[in-house]
């Protein structure tokens, strides 16, 4: 049986796309519920700084951070970015005066909440080689918050803030919760 070589190479890619895509899957973070724990939900992520590496700088590595703290009244995201300048730029780099970090729990209720930058400064100096000048690296905070509305409840299973999700494994799902309640009277 004679293949066309373009058809073997689509076959092919689409192949190994469906296995990278496959193991570029995030298994989700694992933390108490925070309605039920009052303790924030925290993720880490190696910070993105371009074509720079360890030995181009004076400090590293750089550790981007979300804290997501929730109440029954209120989600609030607190986030730290790390961001390379262009090489040779002086002063602080172009960044967005506010993100936006999408919201929804396991029954893909939610929205967005948007965060500004509350501080900026330079934290570190790297040489990038390929362009064969200095690199700043700086560091962006930015908070924000905005009303919970219900979408984090004692029973919310899952959550997923921006890329980060996390999973709540001691809560009842609500169709769960309410299947096993007794039978009343007249229903």
């Amino acid at each position: 049986m004679f293949v066309r070589p373009a058809l073997f190479l689509a076959l092919a890619s689409a192949a190994g796309c469906a296995a990278m895509m496959k193991s570029m899957e995030v298994k989700p973070h694992t933390a108490d519920n925070p309605i039920v724990s009052g303790q924030p939900l925290e993720a880490r992520e190696k910070g993105d700084v371009g074509g720079v590496y360890e030995q181009d700088c004076n400090v590293w590595p750089f550790e981007d951070t979300m804290s997501v703290r929730i109440t029954e009244g209120q989600i609030c995201i607190s986030a730290r970015k790390h961001k390379a300048a262009s090489p040779g730029w002086s002063g602080e780099p172009t960044a967005n005066r506010s993100e936006f970090f999408r919201v929804s729990n396991d029954a893909g209720e939610g929205g967005s909440i948007s965060v500004d930058k509350q501080r900026s400064s330079k934290v570190a100096q790297c040489f990038n080689k390929g362009f064969n000048a200095e690199t700043p690296i700086w560091l962006f905070e930015y908070e924000g918050c905005a009303p919970n509305n219900g979408t984090v409840t004692a029973a919310t299973t899952r959550l997923t803030v921006g890329d980060e999700t996390w999973e709540f494994p001691g809560a009842a799902p609500p169709a769960a919760a309410s299947a096993g309640a007794p039978a009343t009277a007249g229903s």
